[in-house]
């Protein structure tokens, strides 16, 4: 396979991957967002949470770079139990109208929908807040449970942790053996979520769906992202084309893909992973050249990174093939400044290179 490591890893940290400046950014978002609710709870007198927690993609540190500024920033309250309604849609209600008491620039008012309330903010930006509130079971262990339709026992760093122990498990270490950045598998989910975001009319799954996707079928690579990639995405794809359920890791008895809607996106995302692996075919040739595989990324990604640097490519191209026909007719120059032109600088000082023959050759 072609190596297009250098390539993808630059790709990587420009364009996908947030910067510690972006990621404080987002932090400054939570933050804002998090003392708005506190303000709103004090002025309807009701209790503060007792925790708050990050969860999702900001968490798991697979957040990728947005060009709108839509970031999904995951939030989880905990409250004392006595301190929500009994009701878990009061209790989803309840913050709603904190969120509205409490303020902001909102693009529209928050709103109490299933799982979560969403603030969407005029930034771009938009806040889930999980609503959790402390229990004890039957067998008086300590638990927390989540006010969707019902209470729902769901621990909100649950698979913030599974993640974070999965990537550093099943990721190539550094040392001996090993050129790769830690954290490869962090890496393919993002890029895996970059691909799936390349084409707005596609609609395929979000985030943890992708995550649990290359955990199950993650392939290491020691020297190469970009082989860890396209390994990884076979795998998943010979899984998909056998089953599109995707089960909780944290908890395997109950369905991430509950949802017809969940499903078809992962029945799209098995359709075009099959398409676009034929995209990259041309990779395995013996004759691929380093302009034929940034076009096989640049059809992949569809992202101007690939093309910028495709044109940068074909004009090198086309300067050295320049400089070589100006070579054969004498008419190539250097520069005192050390530049090659292939005509005569009217404010420069230059020498004519000419073409050298030596001794037996025609």
């Amino acid at each position: 396979m072609f190596d297009s490591h250098k390539e993808l890893t630059a790709f990587y940290r420009e364009h996908v991957c947030l910067s510690n400046e972006q990621r404080g950014v987002l932090a400054g978002y939570r933050d804002t967002n998090t003392e708005r609710l506190k303000t709103g709870l004090d002025k309807l007198g009701f209790p503060r949470p007792a925790k708050i927690i990050d969860q999702g993609s900001y968490a798991m540190r697979t957040t990728n770079q947005h060009p709108d500024n839509d970031y999904d920033i995951d939030t989880a309250l905990i409250f004392n139990y006595q301190d929500l309604p009994a009701n878990p849609l009061d209790a989803r209600k309840r913050i709603q109208s904190a969120m509205v008491e409490g303020g902001g620039n909102f693009k529209k008012p928050p709103e109490a929908r299933t799982n979560a309330v969403t603030v969407w903010y005029q930034e771009g930006h938009h806040v889930d807040l999980a609503i959790h509130r402390f229990n004890t079971n039957e067998l008086g262990i300590k638990i927390i449970e989540h006010a969707g339709v019902e209470w729902v026992e769901r621990d909100p760093s649950a698979i913030t942790d599974w993640f974070t122990k999965t990537t550093a498990a099943l990721s190539p270490s550094p040392g001996s053996g090993v050129s790769v950045a830690e954290g490869q598998m962090r890496r393919v989910v993002q890029l895996i979520k970059m691909f799936s975001k390349s084409r707005k009319s596609w609609n395929l799954p979000g985030g943890l769906l992708i995550s649990v996707l290359v955990a199950e079928r993650y392939v290491p690579d020691p020297d190469r992202d970009d082989v860890a990639l396209y390994k990884t995405l076979e795998q998943i794809l010979l899984r998909l084309q056998q089953n599109i359920d995707i089960k909780n890791p944290v908890t395997p008895d109950q369905l991430l893909t509950y949802k017809d809607e969940y499903r078809s996106q992962v029945s799209r995302l098995c359709e075009q992973i099959e398409i676009s692996l034929g995209w990259l075919q041309c990779l395995f040739a013996s004759n691929c050249t380093r302009l034929q595989a940034v076009k096989a990324w640049k059809q992949f990604f569809n992202h101007p990174y690939w093309e910028s640097l495709e044109t940068k490519i074909s004009d090198a191209m086309a300067e050295g093939e320049a400089i070589n026909q100006a070579r054969a007719a004498n008419s190539l120059y250097a520069t005192q400044g050390g530049r090659l032109v292939t005509s005569q600088p009217e404010n420069e000082k230059s020498v004519l290179i000419h073409q050298h023959r030596f001794y037996g050759q025609k």
